[in-house]
């Protein structure tokens, strides 16, 4: 029985360091075509490339299908004070505002969206970060699955090592993943907006395979004691 739980970890950890493998290889090929393409935008001049997209919106009220008009009168005097209302003291994107006698009519700008070479140099740098945090995951992902690949049990030291080293891998992506996320943001939005967070997810992962460290250590001090014991 003990026998057959070892081949099944050992079958486990084979199959699983194949597919971290592959998954290593697909990253380091992605991550070397992003640094490439870092290096290309960084070197293109900011001038020579750039995008700028404005637009427009128009918002219309017509009241005419339910047989209200204003006079003229009545016209300029709303007209004055949505144009006070909205134009002046709402902080809205309208740049006119037009009253007739049976409709309303708003119009404006929205917020012009600019995106140069550097924009995308600084995209491709945090593709590239995340994509390199991501391959030493999986280098210490692999390490784990070599240990139990090769074990004779899952409480050898080595695993639990391997097991400890790649909990402590998991760490930086708490704080970076947030930042790459802001910055990114901030890129498309343009606007600066950076913030310094801490992911509740990834440390959560984090203390849940620490956990499972101390447990696997425990497990491994009642399997000397038997050992002794026998």
């Amino acid at each position: 029985m003990k026998e057959q739980a070892i081949q099944k970890i050992n079958k486990i950890g084979k199959v699983s360091n194949i597919i971290t493998l592959i998954a290593k290889i697909l990253v380091g090929i992605v991550m070397t075509v992003t640094l490439i393409a870092t290096i290309v935008c960084f070197i293109i001049p900011e001038s020579m490339l750039k995008f700028d997209i404005k637009s427009s919106m128009t918002m219309e009220m017509d009241y005419s299908e339910l047989g209200v008009s204003m006079g003229e009168g009545d016209i300029a005097a709303a007209e004055a004070e949505l144009k006070r209302t909205v134009l002046v003291e709402e902080d809205a994107d309208f740049t006119d505002v037009v009253v007739e006698a049976d409709k309303i009519t708003m119009t404006g700008d929205l917020e012009t969206f600019s995106f140069t070479m550097r924009d995308a140099t600084w995209l491709a740098f945090m593709g590239a970060l995340v994509l390199g945090l991501t391959f030493v995951t999986l280098f210490f992902i692999g390490a784990l699955c070599k240990a139990f690949r090769d074990c004779n049990s899952p409480f050898e030291e080595n695993v639990i090592r391997k097991m400890q080293n790649f909990a402590i891998a998991l760490i930086p992506w708490a704080i970076v993943s947030t930042v790459v996320n802001s910055i990114t943001n901030s890129l498309l939005n343009n606007k600066l907006s950076i913030m310094f967070s801490v992911d509740l997810g990834v440390v959560l992962i984090v203390l849940v395979v620490l956990v499972l460290v101390y447990i696997f250590k425990y497990g491994a001090v009642l399997q000397q004691e038997s050992d002794e014991t026998l």
